[in-house]
This record gives structure tokens, sequence and C-alpha cells, in this order.
């Protein structure tokens, strides 16, 4: 595999696994419109990302496979059983806080695929390849409006959830 192609394989799986985590939010924050419902969406941006990246590795000898749903029912599970185990303990975090959890889990995803994709960038400019670093770049931007709007959602939701959320 070409140094390129392990720079395309890291942003695929950047962007892979950022659009998974945007699904987990989305599932659960089901009661939050303002993030459900968003969360799907960029997860959507992701795979298209990704479908995109796969094409570029196509072009630089290197095989991307789209991800398959046969992990998620199991990280369903696993979810729902550190939920109850949480919940028999009695130290499951308030509404706010799992949301604030949830956002900083996107935060860190999302900035994961950012900076890979302007190593991509720089190698699109070395290669002098002006499809990879327009197309790049454009992906890039979304990516870049992703983290945005996490940010505000984190500056939203933190002031709620702990200076209003339930005393301990």
């Amino acid at each position: 595999m070409t140094h390129t192609g392990v720079v395309l394989r890291q942003l695929h799986d950047a962007e892979t696994e950022l659009a998974k985590t945007y699904r987990s939010v989305a599932e659960r924050q089901s009661a939050d419109p303002g993030t459900h419902y968003p969360a799907l969406t960029l997860a959507e941006q992701c795979d298209r990302h990704a479908e995109r990246i796969r094409a570029w590795g196509e072009r630089f000898g290197v095989r991307l496979h789209a991800p398959t749903a046969a992990a998620e029912p199991l990280a369903a599970v696993r979810d729902a059983l550190k939920h109850t185990a949480a919940e028999v303990r009695g130290d499951r975090p308030s509404p706010g806080i799992a949301l604030l959890h949830d956002l900083c889990l996107l935060h860190e995803k999302a900035q994961a695929a950012g900076i890979q994709w302007v190593v991509l960038g720089q190698v699109a400019q070395a290669l002098r390849d002006r499809e990879l670093l327009d197309q790049g770049t454009a992906c890039h931007d979304e990516t870049l409006t992703q983290i945005k709007w996490i940010t505000t959602r984190v500056k939203e939701a933190a002031p709620q959830a702990v200076c209003v959320g339930p005393s301990e």
C-alpha cells in the first residue's frame, strides 16, 4: 500500500467511526429532537465522505470497504447493558450530563476526522492533484461545520446540564 493509501485508510476509518458515533448518539438522544435528527443527518454526511474516500482509494490502489451493520446490534446490546447496570447501581447520569458526554465524544471524533482531512489536503497539494484537493477541501469544510454545530450544542447544553440540572 502506498503512503497515500495509508492516509486514505486513516481518513476512511475516522469518517466511518464518526458516522457510527453520530448514530449511537442519535439513538441515545432520541428524546431530544435538536440532537437526534441533526446527528442522523450528519451520520449520512459522513457516509457520503467515506464513499468518496473509497473511490479515491481505488485510484491509489487501496481497497476500502463500507462498514458492515453486523457489529451495530452488538454495540446496542452492550450500551443497553451498561445503562441498565448504571440504573441498578444508581449512578446513571442526568440526561443533561449524558448529552454533554455524548457531545464531547462527537467533538473528539469530528476533530480526529478533521485533522485527517488536513493531512489529505497537504498530500493532494504535494501530488498536484487538483480534483483530490478540491473534493477533499469540500469534505473538510463540511466536517468543520459539524464541529461548529457540536460546539454550539455544547454551549447550549452545558449551563443547562450543570447549573440548572438536578442537584446531588
